[in-house]
């Protein structure tokens, strides 16, 4: 785990719509959902959904595939993408440059890498964050 996080994230428009699909299942519209985003080499290759007493299997599957986490994505139930002040004192991954981002409206509407925030972790529980056309960009949305 010791490679040196990204501090963007290239996505297939394929991959987006799938990730997006299925947190808005999860959350059912009616609560927030999660998953992480696993690299192998820098490119996205998937995401999992955890609990936090599931940490111990993340690393688990992150040694067995060859994979590390290099972002973390979750809802929140209104318009707002900030981070709570929960999100924001307790970073999932406390990893300098590490990528959190937040979909609003429970990923039901609105979804698309313009409505989201993304936060990069600067370490010391303090955040870069980014929304529209500037989150859309960290997103290197390749629509393939």
């Amino acid at each position: 785990m010791s490679a040196r996080q990204p501090e963007s994230l290239k996505v297939s428009r394929w991959r987006w719509r799938k990730l997006v699909r299925e947190l808005a299942r999860r959350g059912h519209g009616e609560r927030e959902s999660g998953a992480f985003l696993l690299a192998r080499a820098g490119a996205l290759n998937g995401a999992i959904s955890i609990r936090g007493e599931k940490f111990v299997r993340l690393w688990a599957i992150c040694k067995e595939r060859g994979m590390r986490v290099i972002a973390d994505v979750h809802t929140h139930p209104g318009s707002g993408v900030r981070q709570s002040t929960i999100d924001a004192a307790n970073p999932m991954v406390a990893k300098r440059g590490h990528i959190g981002i937040i979909l609003p409206h429970f990923a039901q509407r609105d979804a698309t890498p313009e409505h989201a925030g993304v936060h990069i972790y600067a370490g010391d529980r303090s955040w870069r964050s980014a929304y529209g056309a500037e989150a859309a960009a960290l997103l290197h949305r390749t629509w393939i």
